[in-house]
């Protein structure tokens, strides 16, 4: 090949790789999506409890913890125990008129309850529905132990990637033994909540 033709091609070779670099660094391998591990949760709260007058028990102030597991973005397990120490007034109606005595109360509750969520992160709304047992004793009249189903809504107020706040109005509903609450009676204890949670395991 004569030397003017040559020079050309010598040029072309020369410049190939600065014009392939540029076009390789564009390319990316896709990265997969990820996916959804399972997460669990952690939540301390605060709960006023509101009582029916028909249950004599004054409103009061409790605590609770709760557990909850994640199998999927939406839908969660979550198994809880909260309780409260309140006063009540127990009325002996064998005299005329009904004598009235104050009542020292614990109640326990003990429940396993579904929790639906609405959105994944940020701000979550969310419905929950359980069953389990309230545990009430009171130092008068004796211990009773009540079969509970218990429905409500709330929120979570994520405040960084694990933590967040939560709040939550509850009803729980029962149907008294005779021991503590009248007997076959229906009651119903409205439940409001405020905790603070952390949570472990999916993005």
């Amino acid at each position: 090949m004569r030397p003017k033709r040559l020079a050309p091609v010598l040029f072309a070779l020369l410049l190939l790789p600065g014009l392939a670099a540029p076009a390789r660094a564009q390319y990316r391998r896709p990265y997969p999506a990820r996916r959804f591990e399972h997460a669990y949760e952690f939540t301390g709260y605060l709960t006023f409890n509101e009582f029916q007058n028909k249950t004599a028990l004054d409103d009061d102030i409790g605590a609770g913890f709760r557990f909850g597991y994640l199998y999927t973005p939406h839908h969660e397990i979550e198994f809880l125990i909260d309780g409260v120490s309140t006063t009540g007034t127990v009325f002996d109606f064998s005299t005329n008129p009904a004598t009235a005595f104050r009542s020292n109360d614990d109640l326990t509750n003990f429940q396993m309850a579904y929790v639906y969520n609405f959105t994944k992160r940020d701000v979550v709304p969310y419905i929950t529905a359980g069953l389990g047992f309230l545990h009430t004793h009171d130092n008068l009249l004796g211990s009773e132990t009540n079969f509970v189903k218990s429905a409500g809504a709330g929120v979570r107020f994520f405040l960084g990637r694990a933590l967040f706040a939560r709040f939550e109005a509850r009803g729980n509903f029962f149907s008294g033994k005779g021991t503590v609450y009248s007997d076959g009676e229906d009651f119903r204890n409205n439940v409001y909540l405020f905790g603070i949670g952390w949570r472990v395991g999916a993005p």
